[in-house]
């Protein structure tokens, strides 16, 4: 493994531009890394201004025949995970996964990646901060496997410029829009989409004419989902049942977290919607 950093290239010139910022050219894909995956990081904006909400975007690349998992790995093997060490005052959300891909093993269905894939980690700046360079820190965690899986980390370090008077503006490079199509959209950008908990079942309802209709939950303590039922397709309009297993008692705090995507197609660039319900005890 190695270490990448935002590359900047000055010409001598009479006047002298700054390239578009991208990732350097990943190495030759036949080449085998520690941990059988390779992680490089930037953001999504040209500099950092105070109060202003950015992405540091984590591109994980495996090995070529090797899979990196989505935050939930399915049947079987480990989710990929950050720990992120950003300057005092600012907040960093929830890690935001492309599409994953299904993969069929021994055990069942798993869901990740095995080709590059790119995670946007959300940032807010404190509403006041000093001109300068920061850094933000990205620890990476994964597992990989092909016919047998190995553990991998990799630290990588962004420095980016900051402005006390002026946000930053958002770059606009192909990889970075490409990056953002692959993103699962909110369920309530779905025409008629809506999540609704009858009992144990959720049901997830909306308007789209593309199949398959999928769903790929994310279970945690005492939330299991259950195979989707076959979907109710009407008029252009679907219902889709998910049977889930509830257990009530094991849960902490007041409320009930239930989450997932919803799935159409087969492409990882098909559309894809985050389902997020909280339900009261």
């Amino acid at each position: 493994m190695f270490q990448l950093v935002p590359t900047i290239l000055t010409l001598t010139l009479a006047l002298t531009y700054p390239p578009p910022l991208h990732f350097q050219p990943i190495e030759d894909e036949t080449k085998q890394h520690k941990g059988h995956a390779v992680v490089d990081i930037r953001s999504d904006v040209g500099w950092i201004g105070s109060a202003q909400q950015f992405n540091v975007v984590v591109q994980i690349t495996p090995d070529s025949g090797w899979h990196v998992y989505w935050k939930n790995p399915g049947s079987s093997g480990a989710p990929t995970k950050f720990e992120v060490e950003a300057p005092a005052g600012f907040t960093v959300g929830e890690p935001v996964f492309p599409r994953p891909m299904t993969f069929q093993g021994n055990e069942g269905q798993t869901y990740g990646y095995d080709s590059a894939a790119a995670i946007f980690i959300p940032v807010t700046a404190p509403d006041h901060i000093q001109d300068g360079q920061l850094e933000i820190t990205v620890t990476t965690s994964w597992l990989a496997c092909k016919k047998s899986c190995v553990m991998g980390e990799q630290t990588n370090t962004l420095t980016i410029g900051a402005n006390s008077l002026h946000q930053g503006p958002l770059h606009k490079d192909l990889q970075l829009v490409n990056w953002l199509k692959a993103l699962p959209k909110p369920l309530e950008d779905l025409e008629s989409g809506e999540a609704i908990l009858s009992g144990d079942t959720l049901h997830i309802t909306g308007e789209e004419a593309m199949r398959p209709i999928q769903f790929i939950g994310v279970e945690q303590q005492g939330v299991r989902f259950l195979p989707a039922e076959t979907p109710f397709v009407q008029n252009g309009h679907f219902r889709l049942p998910v049977p889930m297993l509830l257990d009530i008692s094991s849960l902490k705090g007041d409320d009930i977290v239930i989450e997932g995507l919803l799935l159409f197609g087969r492409n990882s660039d098909d559309p894809s919607y985050v389902v997020k319900l909280h339900v009261d005890k």
